[in-house]
């Protein structure tokens, strides 16, 4: 709401409560869930996974993002406060949402990694950014980052790499590193990770990777970029939209909204202040 008192300053009266379930715990629906119960809805909220947060628990693992959990326990109240019915480690069906009979929907299943058919990757050690964040994939000494958004996957897992003993090549689709993130945080981040001894390549697009090499492509020359003695391939390639339950709900009689990265993939920013639109008008 900050910046938008005007607007949002005060709840709208409600004229009819609803029952409103809400699909997916991160700050998209965490938010429609807490405005919507607040102002007299009853409102239910099911996570898939064991946690509420979402990205933001991606977030706050690397280095200098742990403000990003702050978001979760702010949300979490707030869903407290007004009385949201949190039901974790249950992913919402069609057939779940003919069951509870709500008149309200909200859709906020995220998105998953994207991932591209890379040449010769079947000889290669690839894994993708969030299975290194999460602590589920292993990578060698010598390691390069495919980021292709520039937001803050691919310089805190450069980051928190190199801390940890590698030689990092960070291989930015873009102009540099972290162009998608506030100037300051960007520039003070582009610091460390020069300290550090990161190697940056801009303008530099993955196309195929072996068992010792990764192929890039210069973006606007065209020209190839190989980097040689590699052990590991982390790639950070963006996102796609969940639209699972989106789909399954296409013809069902009720109301639906969706918010957040399930709409389309950015930042947490956007989602919070999606919930907070929906909400406000139910």
């Amino acid at each position: 709401e900050s910046g938008r008192e005007l607007i949002f300053g005060e709840r709208k009266p409600l004229v009819q409560k609803k029952k409103v379930l809400v699909a997916g715990g991160g700050p998209g629906g965490m938010k429609a869930a807490a405005v919507a119960a607040e102002r007299g809805h009853d409102v239910t909220l099911y996570e898939a996974s064991g946690q509420l947060g979402g990205q933001t628990l991606l977030a706050q693992a690397l280095p200098g993002r742990a403000e990003f959990g702050g978001i979760v326990t702010n949300l979490t109240r707030e869903m407290e406060l007004g009385g949201v019915r949190v039901v974790k480690n249950t992913a919402v069906t069609r057939e779940l949402v003919e069951s509870e009979a709500p008149d309200t929907v909200i859709i906020a299943t995220g998105a998953t990694p994207a991932s591209v058919e890379l040449e010769g990757a079947e000889e290669a050690h690839v894994v993708e950014a969030w299975s290194v964040v999460k602590g589920e994939a292993n990578v060698g000494g010598n390691v390069v980052i495919a980021d292709w958004r520039c937001d803050w996957i691919g310089m805190g897992l450069a980051e928190h790499l190199a801390r940890n003993g590698c030689n990092v090549t960070l291989a930015v689709d873009g102009y540099m590193p972290g162009q998608m993130i506030q100037m300051y945080v960007r520039d003070h981040w582009a610091a460390t990770l020069h300290k550090l001894g990161v190697k940056v390549i801009p303008y530099a697009r993955v196309f195929g990777a072996d068992a010792d090499s990764v192929y890039l492509q210069h973006v606007t020359s065209g020209e190839a970029i190989i980097v040689e003695e590699v052990d590991t391939l982390v790639t950070a390639l963006g996102h796609h939209s969940v639209t699972t339950l989106a789909d399954a709900l296409e013809d069902w009689s009720g109301e639906v909204h969706m918010v957040g990265d399930c709409l389309s993939p950015r930042t947490a920013e956007e989602a919070v202040l999606e919930g907070l639109k929906v909400s406000s008008e139910l």
